[in-house]
């Protein structure tokens, strides 16, 4: 069955979801808890007789795809925010120690509680190092954010990042994540 037929259903919590029908829109709230230490793929089959493919998302935020460029600076877990300095330079500059990396990116994913990242070269980023990130939006706005981030994932050249606790979400990027 192609991709495009699979019905994407987000996991509420409690672990219940609402399974809709293709074929006669019956509606149904399952218990899938059980799916999510699994798989996370299933086939259900309505009383109609119609079987269809559902992806159960049980992720706690909805992550939209991007490809959104921008640049970071990664510091070490270790190292303070009185390091960090606003300025109004363009362009792409590395900074001196302690930083543990910096560059272009490009957001390939974002979500209300993080976003995750691709670098065009290594890097020494470690899992809890902190970083800012700077991107803008394809909106009409064409708004810009710039976040304080942990990094949470690392493989290859793929980052994954968790936004600051103390970082509040604007607006534009609300309006922007709204499904």
């Amino acid at each position: 069955m192609p991709d495009n037929n699979i019905q994407r259903v987000f996991v509420k919590p409690g672990d219940t979801a609402t399974i809709h029908c293709p074929v006669c829109q019956l509606a149904k709230t399952v218990d899938v808890g059980k799916f999510r230490t699994t798989r996370h793929t299933i086939t259900a089959r309505c009383t109609c007789s119609h079987s269809f493919s559902v992806s159960l998302e049980f992720r706690k935020c909805y992550r939209k795809k991007t490809e959104l460029p921008g640049t970071f600076e990664a510091r070490a877990a270790n190292s303070g925010d009185t390091q960090w300095k606003k300025t109004n330079l363009t362009g792409v500059y590395n900074m001196q120690a302690p930083a543990t990396g910096c560059g272009r990116m490009l957001v390939t994913n974002l979500s209300s509680g993080g976003l995750q990242f691709t670098t065009p070269c290594n890097h020494n980023i470690k899992i809890g190092d902190h970083a800012r990130i700077t991107f803008i939006l394809d909106d009409r706005k064409q708004t810009e954010i710039s976040k304080r981030v942990i990094v949470q994932s690392i493989v290859g050249n793929v980052i994954g990042c968790q936004f600051a606790s103390n970082e509040t979400l604007e607006q534009g990027l609300r309006f922007y994540l709204f499904p």
